[in-house]
């Protein structure tokens, strides 16, 4: 029974934070069977991510043999700490979420709000924290499962909510270098600048999260006073921010096809009379076509 209740307790702080995110989304509601097929999918990252970091984990730990005795790890040596939290799990747990994120929902006809890719990459990670969550908390604990309700897997939302950022920000450059490429080749308009970053983007939405995953394991790793206080710290700040990141892009979500006509408006600022005559051009085409 107690085994109950401590699952229960695992699944509870995913379940609430889905919610949360699941309410903000305010241009139009994603498809259940969708957001189910990414919680899943943060699931099943957690089996890849499980065998990779141990394979990497050995790898590092026999680099690093010296600093390594029976398996008591030398909680001094920093560089250890750094490439385990960074290299071991932080870019193992990332890439692997970010795969699945991006498999699924990268060319989804759904995907057509700003904070849409913020809420698929929300779930994907909810959906890895949630089961995880439910491991450590069955393997250890009530005082497991409040600490890490309060910070583990707020902390995957918070990689969530950067890689979302980001993923949503190379689906409006790449839509808007798609459109600029075609009136260009059209002879409407003539190329200025550099292209639109969408590359670099997509990059981002994968570094970042792992520079902030990897910050947040270092901080536990390393035990020490400074490194405690470090943590607290870096939770707070990212509870500020990303918080009133979901807030803000829940508030000034707009259909995708805005934001990238803005987007290639502030390159072009003849564009959107320009999509407007044509469409009109096109409206009065098919008029006579039916006369």
């Amino acid at each position: 029974m107690n085994t109950f209740f401590l699952t229960v307790a695992g699944i509870v702080p995913a379940v609430v934070l889905c919610t949360y995110v699941y309410k903000k989304d305010k241009v139009e509601k994603e498809p259940l069977g969708l957001l189910i097929q990414l919680l899943l999918a943060g699931i099943i990252a957690c089996i890849p991510a499980a065998y990779i970091e141990g394979y990497i984990g050995d790898i590092i730990d026999g680099f690093f043999y010296p600093h390594v005795y029976d398996g008591i790890i030398d909680t001094t040596d920093y560089t250890y700490h750094a490439v385990t939290a960074f290299v071991g799990v932080a870019l193992v747990e990332e890439g692997c979420k970010w795969f699945f994120l991006v498999r699924i929902t990268k060319n989804n006809k759904d995907f057509n709000s700003l904070f849409d890719g913020m809420l698929y990459a929300i779930f994907v990670s909810l959906g890895f924290a949630g089961f995880e969550n439910i491991l450590y908390v069955v393997e250890y604990g009530w005082m497991t499962a409040i600490v890490r309700a309060l910070l583990s897997v707020p902390g995957h939302m918070f990689d969530g909510v950067m890689m979302g950022y980001y993923y949503s920000r190379w689906k409006i450059f790449k839509e808007a270098a798609l459109i600029e490429d075609k009136y260009i080749k059209r002879g409407f308009l003539e190329k200025r600048g550099a292209s639109f970053p969408y590359e670099r983007n997509m990059y981002l939405s994968l570094i970042v999260p792992i520079l902030m995953h990897g910050a947040y394991d270092f901080c536990c790793f390393v035990n020490e006073a400074w490194a405690t206080i470090a943590l607290y710290a870096l939770v707070i700040i990212m509870y500020a921010y990303c918080f009133k990141k979901i807030k803000e892009t829940s508030r000034d979500d707009a259909p995708l096809e805005e934001y990238v006509i803005n987007t290639l408006a502030k390159t072009y600022p003849e564009l959107p009379e320009r999509i407007e005559a044509e469409k009109e051009m096109l409206g009065m085409y098919q008029k006579r076509q039916f006369c």
